[in-house]
Formats: C-alpha cells, structure tokens, sequence
C-alpha cells in the first residue's frame, strides 16, 4: 500500500515536472497561490493577550487592555468592531486593519 502512494507520488512530480519545463518561459510567472490559513500571521482581536496586541502598529498597553475589556463585554464580528474601543479612531484602524482578523 505505501509503495503504491509512493509510486505514485513520485508519478504526478514527475509529470508535473514534465508539464512545467514543456511550458518554457512563455507560460509567465507562476499563477499566486491563495495563503494557507496556518501562514495568516494577522492577530485575532477576539482571542490575543495585550502582549500581542502591542505589536500593533499604534496600540499600547493601554489601548491594547482596552481592547481586551472591550471584547469582555461584547465579541468583535467585524475587525471595523474595534472602532468602538475608546482611543482607537479611524487612524489607527487604518494602520492595523490588515495586521487584524476575528476568526
């Protein structure tokens, strides 16, 4: 059984392969692969302690226990949400929003 996935395996890289030089150059770059979710480095406002929301561009350790105290009292569903947090006006949003995510 292993040997078989193995086979192929190896198989489907070497058409790959195969398909990939018979493209040459005029195939352009590679097409842009959408980002697995384990590479999203965007910190979740719903779930990150203030040390991570201090890496923020623009939060500190009182902003980023606001957002904390924030969130206690009602779940962030958008990251526009985090508008509502005293101190964070559409500035720094701007700055942050794509550093951020809810889920």
């Amino acid at each position: 059984m292993i040997r078989g996935v193995l086979a192929l395996a190896i198989l489907l890289a070497t058409l790959y392969t195969a398909h990939a030089m018979a493209a040459g150059t005029d195939a352009g770059p590679p097409p842009e692969q959408a980002p697995v979710a384990s590479e999203d480095r965007r910190i979740n406002i719903n779930t990150a302690d203030p040390e991570e929301l201090v890496q923020l561009s623009g939060i500190g350790p009182t902003r980023a226990q606001a957002i904390v105290s924030a969130r206690e009292k009602r779940r962030f569903r958008r990251i526009e949400d985090i508008l509502r947090v005293p101190g964070i006006g559409r500035k720094t949003f701007a700055r942050i929003r794509d550093s951020i995510r809810v889920r």
